[in-house]
């Protein structure tokens, strides 16, 4: 082990010196050539690692023989796929007095039985699948080593990064968006993945506006009751809702309506771009003056609730327009439905404060979603929804591990020592730094700062 991390350190000393001299490179070129032979060197520690722990564990006869493990062969060979690139080693398979088999050195490692890619490197993967293609993922991370489908495997074993909440405060006013992205499935089937958006309203900074502290829930293919359930769950752990008003935004869908009997004295506030996409699907077809004219007049009308002259500009519009009586009759019914999820925005300016369903869809769920053509499978869906809510993957979803046996965590601490004193006797090995050489300058006109460090 200890000779093995001289040879390795002294090994990237000397192709990082023959990188950085070996002709005229830019500082791109350079910077590749220094990340590969760092990647490299990385990879050849890590082998050199494994090694050592399986080496210790061969060595610990009686710490075996109490565990009941016996030698079955040695030198099977491992390769695990890592952000550095691929780590190979060998280990020894044993044979369990209980019955069975089992590596140990893997056992030790972390590394469970037919896994192939690293757990640091699954998490980057799945991450970047959250913003981009599998393949883009694959390309980004690991240049392509990985394939479409290792990347599609590590989105759906990942967990979504726990949202921990800080101390319970008390805030005057909550808003909750609701919404949902229409997306597809294999096979051509529409479906919706929902949205539920927590803050405590619209702040500026700058010259924009932003929403204070706000959180997101997404889940895909659970029941309304089993999202608003939980939604509910992770609002009381952050507020104490004692005298917080809570409004409900929304387009006043039946699993947003359900919000209601979950989320404690919500008020519904209709969301704002589907209250005007309904006032203009009314007043389609007038010129300009007259359209301005009847919207103000049916706004002012919904404010108020004066639903007979509201029913009497409708009525005016039908007979203008008897060919789209259909559409203006199903956005009279939208907007009667809802008149108080809009008059309670002239009746208390708090719920202005917020209603923000439509950007929020789209910045968290449809820009990865549906915003290019592609088709989603359920179970990818039920992983990928919570994760692009929470904003990245925490874990692979893997269980807590138990405490290794005393030989098992002695193997690792031999390792450990075995490293250190090679690191420390390595070094006596190494090229001097001021051996290494100048570093060719490029070609072209000799600047005075040039001049200056060729002096030194």
């Amino acid at each position: 082990m200890e000779n093995s991390i001289a040879e390795i350190a002294e090994k990237f000393i000397k192709n990082l010196t023959k990188t950085m001299t070996t002709g005229e490179k830019s500082f791109a070129q350079m910077e590749k050539g220094i990340w590969a032979e760092v990647k490299s060197c990385a990879a050849e520690l890590m082998s050199a690692y494994v090694k050592e722990i399986d080496v210790s564990i061969a060595a610990d006869k009686a710490g075996r023989k109490e565990m009941g493990y016996a030698v079955e062969r040695r030198g099977d060979e491992r390769q695990i796929q890592t952000q550095f690139g691929a780590v190979s080693y060998q280990r020894t398979y044993y044979k369990k007095a209980v019955g069975g088999y089992e590596y140990l050195t893997d056992t030790v490692m972390g590394i469970e039985s037919r896994e192939r890619v690293s757990e640091r490197l699954s998490l980057l993967l799945a991450n970047a699948a959250k913003d981009m293609s599998y393949a883009k993922a694959s390309n980004h991370i690991t240049e392509g080593s990985v394939s479409r489908q290792t990347v599609m495997s590590r989105v759906r074993r990942g967990t979504a990064a726990e949202r921990l909440p800080a101390e319970k405060k008390q805030v005057p006013e909550l808003h909750i968006d609701a919404d949902e992205a229409h997306i597809t499935l294999r096979g051509g089937k529409k479906s919706e993945v929902p949205l539920i958006s927590v803050y405590e309203g619209i702040e500026r900074r700058g010259k924009r506006n932003r929403c204070k502290d706000i959180f997101h829930i997404s889940e895909y293919g659970k029941k309304p009751d089993e999202l608003w359930e939980q939604a509910l769950d992770e609002i009381e752990s952050r507020y104490v809702l004692d005298n917080t008003k809570i409004y409900l935004h929304g387009d006043g869908g039946n699993w947003i309506q359900t919000g209601y009997e979950w989320i404690p004295n919500a008020e519904f506030v209709l969301d704002k771009y589907h209250k005007n996409k309904a006032i203009k699907a009314m007043t389609a077809g007038l010129d300009v003056t007259s359209r301005k004219l009847f919207e103000k007049e049916i706004r002012e009308t919904l404010n108020q609730e004066d639903i007979r002259f509201f029913e009497e500009l409708a009525q005016s519009l039908c007979d203008q327009f008897p060919e789209r009586k259909d559409k203006i009759s199903d956005s009279v019914k939208y907007l009667k439905r809802f008149v108080k999820g809009i008059s309670i925005c002239a009746k208390d300016p708090r719920a202005n404060n917020g209603g923000c369903t439509e950007p929020h869809v789209s910045h968290v769920l449809s820009a990865r979603l549906s915003s290019r053509p592609m088709a989603w499978s359920g179970k990818t869906l039920k992983k990928l929804a919570p994760v692009l809510a929470a904003g990245n993957v925490s874990s692979m979803g893997k269980e807590v591990p138990q405490a290794l046996p005393e030989p098992l965590r002695n193997a690792a601490v031999s390792a450990n020592k075995a490293f250190r004193r090679g690191a420390k006797r390595g070094t006596a090995g190494l090229p001097d730094p001021a051996a290494i050489g100048v570093i060719p300058l490029m070609n072209g006109k000799v600047y005075q700062v040039q001049k200056i460090l060729q002096a030194f």
